[in-house]
């Protein structure tokens, strides 16, 4: 969830950065704070692929759609949450959940939803795939599976090592995002008739810009040559509060094609009231139950 957030963030935080002007610099400001302003938040996130080459990809991403949604228990502010709020992540394919999965008070829940992987155009299934897949949706499907926080602690490792790792990781994203921001600042967001900003750069400047966060990564990473297409980067506002944001890159299609593709990742930012509970009729993980469910996925 981490992640999708920071995704979010590059957008809006870094062309909050770039823009000109005290009263542009309020209204985006104004934006990021209402993210997290009310005590619920929702993004839905859909991808989009064009270009020499990208029909059989666009078929399947036309279905696909990732829900996010966080909420406060206590009703406050998300932005006063100390890292306490519920989070949910759906994984669609079309109408139907594939993934289900709820952080609650430390507590994970999960539903899975097999039957949606047939409706994803193009997919490469065999006869034997189906069974597979059959054959866990009678284990796994339609239901929820609770995951308790004591098993999560007992079944994941919690040496130092792991600790310090993870906290690598964060400083790595911290790193990336930071570089990301302050390409972006040295660029010049401009305003939207619709309401927002956009801005536009090149793939050389981002590599530019992040090769030093990879070479501390691995000291080998090397960029021998210039880096071929664009990156756009969008805020939609209405009013000062934001509504979305996109990503989109522009780059030789490679592979044989000829042309150029386009990748676009766009976030549609919505406060519906909408709580993150527990779900009903849960089936609660305890070990035991942990090493059947694996013994039965394995023997499938």
């Amino acid at each position: 969830m981490r992640k999708i957030v920071l995704v979010l963030g590059v957008v809006v935080a870094s062309l909050g950065l770039s823009a000109c002007g005290s009263g542009t610099k309020a209204t985006i400001d104004s934006s990021i704070a209402s993210l997290g302003a009310q005590s619920d938040l929702q993004i839905h996130l859909t991808a989009s692929v064009s270009g020499s080459g990208t029909a059989e990809a666009q078929k399947a991403l036309d279905v696909i759609s990732m829900d996010t949604r966080y909420a406060t228990p206590s009703g406050g502010p998300l932005s006063q949450a100390n890292g306490k709020a519920n989070g949910e992540v759906i994984l669609n394919v079309g109408a139907k959940p594939l993934l289900d999965l709820r952080s609650i008070s430390s507590n994970l829940y999960v539903q899975i939803d097999l039957s949606a992987v047939n409706e994803i155009p193009g997919l490469p299934l065999t006869s034997q795939d189906q069974s597979e897949l059959g054959a866990l949706q009678l284990l796994l499907g339609d239901k929820w599976f609770e995951v308790p926080s004591t098993l999560l602690a007992s079944e994941l490792p919690s040496s130092a090592a792991t600790k310090a790792k993870a906290a690598q990781d964060q400083a790595i994203e911290r790193k990336i995002f930071d570089a990301l921001s302050k390409l972006i600042d040295n660029g010049h967001a401009t305003a939207l008739s619709s309401g927002g900003y956009s801005e536009t750069g090149t793939l050389e400047s981002v590599v530019k810009a992040l090769l030093p966060t990879i070479q501390s990564v691995d000291p080998s990473a090397t960029s021998t040559s210039p880096v071929q297409g664009t990156y756009t980067l969008t805020l939609t506002n209405s009013g000062s509060s934001a509504t979305g944001g996109s990503i989109s890159i522009t780059a030789p299609a490679g592979s044989g094609s000829s042309g150029d593709a386009t990748v676009t990742l766009r976030a549609a930012v919505t406060h519906d009231s909408d709580p993150v509970v527990v779900p009903t009729n849960v089936t609660v993980i305890t070990p035991a139950l942990l090493q059947q469910l694996e013994g039965s996925a394995s023997s499938v």
